[in-house]
């Protein structure tokens, strides 16, 4: 039977049929534990069809699994919270990743993870180190990270940098910080989440920073049970009214409450991978398996370790008719699914918009089922994949790739600075080390450089290629694809 707070609820339930996405909540908390089911109920009856359940503790992952497993669009994440930094028992990256594989495929994220410099409830070393090990796990799972910040953008953004977060995507939840950082943030390819704070009266700054947020890296959460917003301020605040917020965004961006619910759903369900179309495209559009010639040639991930001067993806992502930019990350089996019957290429190369080796548990999983498909695999990248991931990785190469096509670009490190400008630093070494290590495993190795790129000396490239032991490729400037 329900409570007369649901009924009324249920008397005012959502007149525009309108669908929501809570992208942050803690359902899991004691707050919840006498009323979860009513929670949901009052959720759903105001268009509220996805909630998040966010993970603080790595033991919490059993409960949420269950919670999730009895309720159809509730998903979860696993991680530790700045605040249990001092008492999570072991904080290394190998632990976030043996829970999150004991997960179910509801898991949609890592965290959330983060620094809090307000309440320091942990030291500050813990949290760095805690918080610089979810985006590794988050990195290596290929999985989206919830990022908490509070009082500490510096370190944020430094380690966020450091350890590529625009590998793997993920969203600045609860944001309260700065233009700045909402603008680094989304240059790093995150999404920007608000909640119930954006309603408070003396919240202006925060109201303004969100009109300047792109509709498509906008997201909306409660972070429930806390922050509830006006006209709730005060009360336990729960996922039905996460659509006090999208009502302030919606006249911050001259929309109608209905497209900002549109909106931020489909950007909801583009970030956390659910949903998505089979045919070749992920949602929105996006084109994760293209043809070139006789190539079926595939599109695996955003990000990139190079930021080179002379790639066109920076202005405009095209090749030939094939517009490759991605708002998110596909899954091996959206991969898999978009690449459709082989049957007619000669071979399946990964080249896409990013650097295909970042997302590597990817790569492998789409190439093991192209070569058990029979079509030969090659590989397109910068040479970077061991010094990201920490170890020789070409070892796991062997029997899934035939070709390697690596990017040397340049005859010297000054060179190749100057024109790949890259974030790690030894770039140019580890690129060297990178087609060594890869000959005795990939049948076929090439390095390539450009020409016509200033100063590179296709000659010298070439002899360097051949001294490393393998084969040489000349590409050339403004030709792509």
């Amino acid at each position: 039977m329900l409570s007369e707070n649901v009924m009324d609820h249920d008397q005012q339930k959502n007149p525009s049929n309108a669908i929501f996405a809570d992208s942050h909540a803690h359902l899991d908390f004691p707050d919840f534990q006498e009323d979860l089911e009513a929670v949901v109920l009052r959720a759903a009856r105001e268009g509220v069809r996805y909630i998040n359940t966010i993970s603080t503790r790595l033991d919490q992952a059993p409960l949420l699994k269950d919670m999730c497993a009895a309720h159809t669009d509730l998903y979860y994440s696993v991680g530790i919270h700045p605040h249990e930094a001092d008492k999570a028992p072991d904080i290394s990256v190998e632990a976030t990743m043996d829970v999150a594989r004991g997960c179910s495929d509801k898991l949609v994220a890592i965290g959330e993870a983060g620094l809090d410099y307000h309440y320091d409830f942990s030291v500050r070393d813990r949290q760095r180190e805690t918080f610089r090990n979810q985006v590794r796990a988050a990195v290596a799972l290929d999985l989206p990270l919830i990022i908490h910040t509070r009082e500490a953008e510096e370190d944020t953004r430094t380690i966020l940098e450091e350890e590529m977060v625009s590998t793997c995507g993920g969203v600045l939840h609860c944001f309260t910080g700065s233009s700045d950082l909402a603008l680094w943030g989304l240059d790093q390819g995150l999404y920007i989440s608000f909640s119930g704070i954006l309603t408070f009266r003396n919240a202006e700054d925060l109201r303004q920073t969100a009109a300047l947020v792109p509709l498509d890296r906008l997201l909306i959460e409660t972070d429930s049970p806390y922050l509830a917003p006006i006209p709730y301020r005060g009360k336990r605040n729960e996922p039905s009214y996460v659509t006090q917020v999208a009502k302030v965004l919606a006249e911050l961006h001259g929309k109608s409450l209905e497209e900002i619910a549109q909106i931020t759903t489909e950007n909801y369900r583009r970030l956390f991978r659910i949903g998505r179309s089979r045919q070749g495209q992920a949602d929105g559009g996006e084109v994760l398996a293209y043809p070139i010639g006789s190539g079926l040639y595939l599109n695996i991930t955003q990000g990139c370790t190079l930021r080179c001067r002379f790639c066109p993806k920076w202005s405009a992502p095209i090749v030939h008719k094939y517009d490759l930019s991605l708002k998110g990350n596909p899954t091996a089996q959206e991969l898999i699914e978009a690449m459709g019957d082989i049957s007619g290429y000669d071979e399946v190369v990964f080249c896409g918009y990013g650097e295909p080796t970042l997302r590597l548990e990817t790569l492998l999983a789409v190439a093991a089922e192209v070569k058990r498909r029979g079509k030969p695999v090659r590989v397109n990248t910068d040479g970077l994949a061991n010094l990201v991931h920490r170890q020789d990785v070409t070892p796991r190469l062997k029997g899934l790739v035939d070709e390697l096509s690596v990017s040397l670009n340049a005859q010297d490190e000054a060179t190749y600075q100057r024109h790949c400008a890259p974030g790690l630093e030894g770039s140019y070494q580890a690129v060297q080390a990178f087609i060594q290590a890869a000959i005795p495993h990939v049948p076929t190795v090439t390095a390539s450089a450009i020409e016509g790129l200033d100063g590179v000396d296709i000659p010298a490239c070439k002899a360097l290629a051949e001294s490393l032991g393998a084969r040489f490729r000349t590409r050339h400037l403004h030709r792509v694809g």
